[in-house]
């Protein structure tokens, strides 16, 4: 599952979307990226965590920034596609660190909740 988000989140990262606004929230794009990469984050603590790995949170907060880091790369070198922002990476990050707190202080709640459903 945290495969297809990321590769989705990838294709609508770095593929050129002409599509008309017809609403406009002040910096919907950041709050998109925070979103976005927050749940990232959750998806391969999952992932993780069905493996058994230790320090899954560890390792799916530094794998969504590593992503995040890489897709504005790639956004700085394609000159067809969007531009690379600082603040997207900044937004990417607010996320993942957002999700790692929430998932410190109710992980326990968490995976209980998702045992349920494994």
């Amino acid at each position: 599952m945290s495969i297809g988000y990321a590769l989705c989140l990838a294709v609508a990262s770095l593929v050129e979307i002409n599509t008309e606004v017809t609403f406009s929230i002040k910096h919907q794009d950041k709050i998109f990226h925070f979103v976005a990469y927050a749940v990232l984050c959750f998806l391969f603590f999952l992932s993780f965590y069905k493996l058994a790995l230790n320090k899954n949170l560890l390792y799916a907060a530094l794998l969504a920034f590593t992503f995040g880091t890489i897709i504005e790369i790639f956004q700085s070198i394609t000159a067809y596609s969007r531009e690379s922002d600082v603040k997207d990476l900044f937004a990417n990050t607010l996320g993942i660190l957002t999700m790692v707190i929430i998932l410190r202080w109710k992980k326990q709640t968490v995976v209980k909740k998702l045992q349920t459903f494994m």
